[in-house]
């Protein structure tokens, strides 16, 4: 008589971190590794383009018709300077993110692990449905000159975006790992990699 595989699920991995933290990088070496990452800034993405009922929700709300990359610049200007209008889009973008995560959640229950990318983790609650907690940790003055960099942004335009999340030491209180990428890409690869092999210990 054969014995059937008992199925289990995917341990859900909930990265997060703060603009300019390198959580991109982090989720780049999570998919090379050929773990699946669920990326909601996707999603996101993914939704202004092809949501009509969500983009006319925050139409409605903002008062402006929003279709071209001046009025999202117009819009991000708003949400930057005033947490209240944040809160206001995000309760209406969240839901539908949230729908499309537990959908593609479902393409891989085969899979031993899935990542959740997830820039607000934390403060939407998400981590309350993951398995482990990673925070990708810089200190603010890292994240300033990487966004002035990146993004060509004034430093007065670099701490308004900082500001606008969550400090990353207060995100370390929520972590179970806390990567430090204050160094070099390989050494943010060496402590995915000692979380990972700390997984398989635990088995």
């Amino acid at each position: 008589m054969s014995v059937q595989a008992v199925k289990t699920n995917p341990i859900l991995i909930g990265l997060t971190g703060g603009i300019g933290s390198g959580k991109t990088t982090a989720s780049n070496y999570f998919q090379s590794l050929g773990i699946p990452v669920i990326d909601s800034d996707l999603i996101v993405k993914r939704l202004w383009k092809e949501n009509r009922e969500m983009v006319q929700q925050i139409e409605k709300t903002f008062g402006f018709s929003i279709q071209t990359e001046l009025d999202r610049k117009k819009l991000a200007k708003i949400i930057f300077s005033d947490p209240k209008q944040r809160e206001v889009l995000n309760q209406i973008v969240h839901p539908y993110v949230f729908q499309e995560v537990e959908k593609e959640k479902t393409f891989y229950t085969d899979r031993q692990k899935i990542v959740i990318d997830m820039p607000l983790l934390i403060e939407v609650g998400y981590n309350k449905k993951v398995d482990y907690v990673l925070v990708v940790h810089v200190s603010e003055d890292t994240q300033k000159s990487r966004l002035i960099q990146r993004d060509h942004l004034t430093e007065i335009e670099a701490t308004k975006r900082i500001q606008a999340q969550m400090p990353l030491d207060e995100k370390k209180a929520y972590a179970d790992v806390v990567l430090n990428n204050e160094t070099t890409i390989c050494d943010l690869h060496h402590q995915i990699d000692s979380f990972l092999r700390g997984l398989k210990d635990e088995k």
